[in-house]
């Protein structure tokens, strides 16, 4: 089951001419926004992103926390106030297990529901399930998870949260959605093979840790503080 706690902390947003996912995250007393890196490209100090508020698009000027390195697709951004409640939202990937079901949200091609005040005027995102496929939590070697599901354009950024083994409330968040693993596959007509490919959506999700994002966050803790609401 998927609670409040990770519904209320996903965020549509907008950066450029792309719309994609991300989510609050809640450290040391300060709110942070998290996102795939990619849907921030060339990001500075400061940057300018529309955060979908009130059935439209509302500008929000945020300080740029820390951008990962090398293949790791995370970004951390600063909000200027706190955007979502304060849930209890652990980011770890503690007690997660092969093969167990996790969950993860955002707004694939834009999809959502709007319901006022109950979610506080922004929309609701879409709420899918996977298998944790594979984990990859070695020292030497890059943090990340492949999930055995379906993501689709605009799941990028978002959360992707699971229940220990105890509980049934999935209020733990283990990554952030980078996209899917594709295969060049080739186009047929009839049964004679053309030079055209597309690419494949073979069902692998791309999930790197939320590790990454909370050591971008102990190096640059500038988020806005909790109690400062403005949501």
């Amino acid at each position: 089951m998927v609670p409040s706690n990770a519904i209320q902390r996903t965020f549509r947003i907008a950066y450029g001419d792309s719309a994609a996912t991300c989510f609050t995250l809640d450290v040391d007393g300060r709110q942070y926004i998290v996102t795939a890196r990619h849907v921030v490209p060339n990001a500075a100090d400061t940057l300018l992103v529309r955060v979908h508020y009130n059935r439209q698009w509302q500008d929000l000027q945020c300080q740029v926390v820390g951008l990962a390195t090398g293949e790791v697709d995370i970004a951390v951004l600063a909000p200027p106030h706190q955007l979502s409640p304060a849930h209890i939202f652990e980011p770890t990937t503690r007690e997660m297990y092969l093969s167990q079901d996790a969950y993860f949200l955002g707004f694939p091609y834009g999809l959502h529901s709007e319901v006022g005040e109950i979610n506080g005027n922004f929309p609701l995102p879409l709420v899918k399930k996977a298998c944790v496929s594979m984990l990859a939590f070695g020292v030497a070697e890059t943090k990340l998870m492949l999930l055995d599901g379906h993501n689709n354009p605009g799941f990028s950024g978002g959360p992707v949260v699971y229940a220990p083994p105890s509980q049934l409330a999935a209020t733990r968040v283990a990554g952030v959605i980078s996209g899917y693993h594709h295969h060049w596959e080739s186009v047929y007509l009839g049964d004679d093979k053309t030079d055209l490919k597309y690419k494949y959506n073979t069902g692998i999700i791309v999930v790197y840790s939320i590790d990454y994002a909370i050591e971008l966050i102990r190096a640059n803790p500038i988020g806005a503080p909790l109690g400062d609401a403005n949501v």
